[in-house]
């Protein structure tokens, strides 16, 4: 989730401390649920799968294989959407300066300079792994997971189908856009906004198809692993790149 300008060691323990309570609200909440549902006399249990705390169906290998192969096709897809994004923004007079992300990718990337040894483990273990993780756990394994059952809920119930019959593209589509939207708006970055939706939706695929969050996690790792290297090398000064 986007982090605003200023010290760049107060701006990770931020994203820490506010993902952290959203990880704690989500399992709380799930529990809560389970707990109601049961004194109301349904039988659910108290697993977390879910919410996508599960082996990926196909097996783990091929569902980390897909999860790296959707972030690096993400990644390279940002690659060509964002200057057409810049392009349009342009010529329709709207400002397309960064103000949230490269100010903040700034301040990292001085923190490496001036202490590499405790900047490149924090900014790894945020950036690139808990990060990712949690964002996961909120859009995908709740909202759009959420979205996704009551949409399916509601459609079976106003067509009088039984479980298992149902209009499910429609349902994954609204639920999916629901999600995405919310997803790239919250990074607060105009330019940015039609690459994060198209890979929100890409994730919402991959945690259907597989139905655990550990691809969906790999994917996000690996996308945001590259403005990480980006990161660490200029401030080491072994690569020069603007960030």
């Amino acid at each position: 989730m986007a982090e605003g300008t200023g010290d760049p060691r107060q701006a990770l323990l931020s994203v820490v401390v506010t993902n952290t309570a959203l990880a704690l609200l989500i399992v709380l909440g799930f529990w809560v649920g389970v707990f109601a549902a049961r004194r109301l006399g349904r039988t659910p249990d108290y697993s977390l799968a879910p919410l996508g705390f599960a082996p990926p169906r196909g097996g783990t290998l091929r569902g980390l294989g897909l999860g790296v192969a959707t972030g690096v096709g993400a990644l390279l897809m940002s690659l060509v959407v964002n200057p057409i994004t810049v392009f349009v923004l342009e010529r329709l007079g709207y400002p397309t300066r960064s103000t949230v992300q490269q100010p903040f990718m700034r301040g990292l990337e001085g923190w490496v300079r001036e202490d590499p040894t405790t900047a490149i483990p924090a900014i790894v273990g945020v950036v690139v792994l808990f990060g990712p993780a949690v964002e996961e756990l909120v859009f995908r394994g709740a909202l759009f997971n959420g979205l996704h059952r009551l949409t399916r809920f509601v459609f079976r119930r106003v067509a009088g189908k039984p479980p298992g019959e149902g209009p499910g593209r429609t349902a994954f589509v609204l639920a999916a856009g629901v999600s995405s939207v919310l997803f790239a708006l919250l990074h607060l970055e105009p330019v940015l906004l039609p690459a994060l939706l198209i890979f929100a939706f890409a994730l919402c695929w991959l945690f259907e198809r597989t139905g655990s969050l550990l691809p969906v996690f790999a994917a996000h790792a690996t996308f945001n692993s590259f403005a990480t290297t980006l990161i660490i090398l200029s401030g080491l000064e072994i690569l020069r790149v603007p960030v």
